[in-house]
């Protein structure tokens, strides 16, 4: 209960004193006092943000280049989308071409392992054995050799386009505070 009296007490007072400055802005306008100056139709100069001319002029110049390569990259990158549909577009192309050419080349691994684990199983000598690992590793090899001709036959896979590089914004150079004696 205090707090609310000396919270609202201080409301008061600090609406009183807002109030009796408003009161007296509005006095001294009506009054037509001229306590303070009118604006003169002479601009002071412009106060210099402490770079020198060069300074100034090789900012506006990195602003001007950066503008232009901001332009080349914007058509860059609409290029660069572009691309990248017609990328996506020949990989699929890709995939779905070297898909059967995959498949072939597993059934024919799994044919030659089920052909060795029925001859290993029939082997009663390690001779018969190792002929059978011998007839697997060469059916292996061939059917590599198959995808392997297949697969360059489809010529090279689609290589994905280089994304454009934004340009770097020139910053703005800072004054060089003037040390006075």
């Amino acid at each position: 209960m205090k707090l609310s009296k000396t919270a609202s007490a201080l409301a008061i007072a600090v609406a009183a004193a807002l109030g009796s400055q408003s009161v007296v802005y509005a006095a001294d306008a009506t009054t037509g006092s001229t306590s303070t100056p009118a604006p003169s139709s002479s601009a002071a100069p412009k106060a210099h943000d402490g770079l020198t001319k060069a300074e100034r002029d090789a900012y506006k110049a990195a602003i001007a280049t950066y503008k232009t390569a901001m332009t080349a990259f914007k058509a860059d990158r609409a290029t660069f989308v572009q691309a990248m549909q017609s990328f996506h577009t020949a990989q699929q192309a890709y995939a779905t071409a070297r898909k059967p050419i995959n498949e072939a080349f597993k059934a024919a691994a799994t044919a030659a392992n089920t052909a060795y684990q029925a001859a290993a199983a029939a082997a009663t000598t390690d001779q018969q054995k190792a002929d059978a690992k011998a007839a697997r590793k060469a059916a292996v090899t061939a059917a590599a050799a198959t995808r392997d001709a297949a697969i360059a036959s489809l010529g090279a896979a689609p290589v994905k386009p280089v994304k454009p590089t934004a340009p770097v914004r020139p910053v703005k150079p800072t004054p060089v505070p003037s040390v006075t004696p």
